[in-house]
């Protein structure tokens, strides 16, 4: 399966996306990159961490993180701002940032070298958090591989 239809059906998972927020939110770890490393090893394919996470942290600093910034600034209400057209400029840039996530999936999927056997996802999750240069409690990767099993 391509790595954006499993991303997305994967992230529908309650526990999924609340294993995933957390991970963003309480650790800073990239959401796409973290799915990548999971679909990969249940996939059986691979790539070298260190480029995909160089590719990642790249992308997250030049595009995810700035929008994610706008969109989670666009929140709460803002003084004299008309709520209506802040609140339809703050669901754009969700669709904009929903499809840089999925530049960033695509572009991590064509590292990807050909399929051979599946790997653990813990173990995968793992490497991709220690490549990234700042890897999280171990008891938060071993959430996010349980709502993925």
């Amino acid at each position: 399966m391509k790595l954006w239809d499993w991303a997305l059906q994967v992230y529908a998972r309650q526990d999924v996306a609340d294993a995933c927020l957390n991970l963003q939110d309480a650790h800073g770890q990239n959401v796409p990159y973290l799915l990548w490393a999971a679909w990969a090893a249940g996939e059986g394919v691979s790539a070298d961490p260190k480029t995909a996470a160089l590719l990642m942290r790249r992308w997250d600093a030049e595009v995810g993180a700035p929008l994610r910034g706008v969109r989670r600034a666009l929140k709460p209400v803002q003084p004299d701002i008309d709520d209506t057209a802040r609140e339809a400029l703050r669901e754009a840039l969700k669709s904009v940032e929903l499809q840089g996530e999925r530049v960033l999936l695509e572009s991590l999927e064509a590292l990807c070298g050909p399929a051979e056997a599946p790997r653990d996802v813990l173990d995968a999750l793992k490497t991709a958090a220690l490549a990234s240069g700042d890897p999280p409690r171990d008891s938060a990767l071993e959430r996010l591989a349980r709502a993925l099993a």
